[in-house]
């Protein structure tokens, strides 16, 4: 089949055969310096492929994995690394706590967001509802055993917007959502705790952080995975 050129970007093809150059020009550079020639292609495909693989191509992949926060899988998917530092929201502040776990698929769905086939659900605390209030520190204590999201995800989400639904937007009384990511925590230099959230500003999705010692009504509620 002869391929159009609507489906063929040219741009893309152009942008891997820079990457393919460059990584050519590093390895001949590196096995020129150690006064290695082409013999080594036959090596790497024949008698020292298992150990190209093992010791170099796997340990490689794995350093590369280890320093990304994002993966693209497609339009509606993203993998997130839990286990990158997270980021801090202001200067100063230090992670007074993290739970962390690997790397996560996050995929947006007709019905919402889900985190490793799991829903993320608008947790509420029952002293958060019906126009109740309740401190952060109680709240933490009452979220501390729910499955609740890693702010890395949070900031996943604010570099792929369109992944975030639209109802964390406002609620039912078009109240501004404070959605809060509780499996990190953070200090100020004075003692301070705070936790960090995602909200929509009228224009566009933002990020804030606010602290424990506030009280937590009915539009901020945490991002917690929904029971399986």
């Amino acid at each position: 089949m002869v391929m159009s050129k609507k489906q063929l970007n040219w741009k893309e093809v152009g942008r891997v055969f820079s990457v393919f150059l460059n990584l050519f020009a590093v390895i001949r550079d590196t096995f020129t310096s150690q006064g290695i020639g082409l013999e080594i292609i036959g090596w790497v495909t024949g008698e020292g492929k298992d150990k190209f693989v093992e010791e170099f191509l796997k340990p490689l992949g794995e350093q590369f994995l280890a320093a990304q926060r994002v993966i693209v899988v497609d339009e509606n998917t993203i993998r997130v690394n839990l286990d990158a530092p997270p980021m801090l929201p202001f200067d100063g502040a230090t992670v007074e706590t993290n739970k962390g776990g690997g790397w996560v698929t996050v995929q947006k769905r007709a019905d919402g967001l889900y985190v490793d086939d799991r829903k993320v659900i608008l947790h509420r605390s029952e002293r958060q509802q019906n126009g109740k209030v309740i401190q952060g520190y109680e709240l933490r204590d009452e979220v501390t055993n729910l499955p609740v999201l890693h702010p890395n995800i949070m900031d996943a989400l604010y570099e792929h917007t369109h992944l975030i639904p639209k109802d964390w937007k406002q609620d039912e009384n078009g109240n501004t959502i404070f959605t809060y990511f509780w499996a990190v925590t953070y200090r100020s230099s004075h003692g301070l705790v705070f936790v960090r959230c995602l909200y929509w500003d009228g224009g566009a999705w933002d990020r804030y952080c606010r602290w424990l010692d506030d009280g937590w009504s009915g539009r901020s509620p945490a991002a917690v995975l929904a029971s399986n």
